[in-house]
């Protein structure tokens, strides 16, 4: 993990099931079991000490335990005028501990993420569909041809 808990997570909720839940990669890697979804808001520490209240969410069964937590958004941000800039793509070079959310050599949509930046992340749209936050130097940045690009957004 690219940071650690350091608080109590709070604001515990179920977002997911069984069926919504991309569980084949969950069971290949890790076992069966009834799978969920989980989200929650704790203050975590990242790698340069910096302490941020972050919403988490995570994948657990019963006798697996929770696997893949992963940082959603930052909630102590300021929140400013958002642009919509354009999205750029990257390619997957680890995956260490994430191994059910990225997968090596694949390209990913990458979105604009000035903040998460400046901590050295990256925001990525991952195999759950949804958008997360890795570590900027796990991704290789890749030019994509036009029609390419209107593609892999269009699928995603």
């Amino acid at each position: 993990m690219r940071f650690e808990v350091v608080g109590e997570i709070t604001h515990l909720e179920t977002i997911a099931v069984g069926r919504p839940i991309r569980m084949e990669r969950l069971q290949r890697l890790y076992g069966l079991g009834r799978w969920c979804k989980m989200k929650g808001q704790t203050p975590i520490r990242l790698r340069n000490g910096r302490v941020r209240l972050a919403e988490l969410h995570w994948y657990e069964a019963h006798g697996v335990g929770q696997k893949d937590m992963k940082r959603k958004r930052y909630l102590d941000r300021q929140m400013g005028e958002r642009r919509k800039p354009a999205r750029r793509f990257g390619v997957c070079v680890r995956n260490k501990g994430y191994e059910a959310s990225l997968e090596r050599n694949k390209l990913y949509i990458v979105l604009p993420d000035a903040e998460a930046e400046r901590d050295g992340n990256i925001r990525i749209v991952d195999e759950s569909g949804e958008d997360y936050l890795y570590p900027a130097k796990w991704f290789v940045a890749v030019e994509v041809p036009k029609a390419v690009q209107a593609s892999l957004l269009k699928a995603s």
